[in-house]
């Protein structure tokens, strides 16, 4: 298993692994967005995975709040 230092101790490793995640999340959704005119019958579903992937970023960027809060 590797090893991960953070000078914000474990919860800051912790909210920044979130906060990588709700910005890869964000990503998708932008790359879904930019291609989802070009898929033809299939941009249904791709407005869907984007809709699921923006409602997971925030709630991860709440969790993060919350995990900022409970240090404080």
């Amino acid at each position: 298993m590797t090893g991960f230092d953070n000078a914000a101790g474990p919860q800051g490793l912790v909210i920044g692994l979130i906060e990588k995640a709700a910005s890869e999340l964000d990503a998708m959704s932008n790359a879904a967005g930019d291609i989802a005119p070009n898929v033809g019958d299939l941009a249904e579903t791709l407005v869907n995975a984007q809709r699921i992937a923006d409602r997971a970023s925030l709630e991860l960027r709440r969790l993060t709040k919350k995990l900022g809060k409970a240090a404080a």
